[in-house]
């Protein structure tokens, strides 16, 4: 939520939990935004365009499909399914309905592992061997 807060684009309408203990720690923090603990009656609000999914994995396949089904973008914490079965329906969902759907992967946007990536692509640290038996 700190991420999107500092987002010029994005405006963070409501926070939804099933915790109520969660939901009075986060009207504490942002106490400007929405709270709530019913998923499906947030989904039928016409001003929300998206949902940020950052669940148990349990509880990814069913909520992602809520919201496309709904007409809301998603961006879901990885893995954004149990199954490539699920994982492929909520890609082809997401397509027909015209919807972007995301799957968060921290790391590749940390800057260390960026710069990593840099080191490793400029040639600067390492050596590539095949590994070989017995030998």
């Amino acid at each position: 939520m700190r991420n999107l807060r500092q987002s010029a684009d994005c405006q963070l309408k409501i926070i939804c939990d099933a915790s109520e203990a969660r939901l009075s720690h986060m009207r504490r923090l942002h106490p400007d935004v929405a709270t709530t603990d019913d998923y499906n009656a947030m989904l039928k609000d016409a001003d929300l365009d998206a949902v940020v999914i950052a669940t148990p994995v349990r509880f990814h396949y069913e909520m992602a499909k809520a919201a496309l089904t709904a007409g809301k973008h998603v961006f879901i914490e990885k893995p954004m399914a149990r199954t490539v079965a699920e994982g492929e329906e909520l890609v082809s969902l997401a397509e027909r309905q015209g919807l972007v759907l995301m799957v968060g992967h921290t790391f590749l946007f940390s800057p260390a592992v960026r710069r990593m990536k840099e080191v490793i692509e400029a040639g600067d640290i390492g050596r590539c061997n095949t590994f070989r038996r017995g030998g």
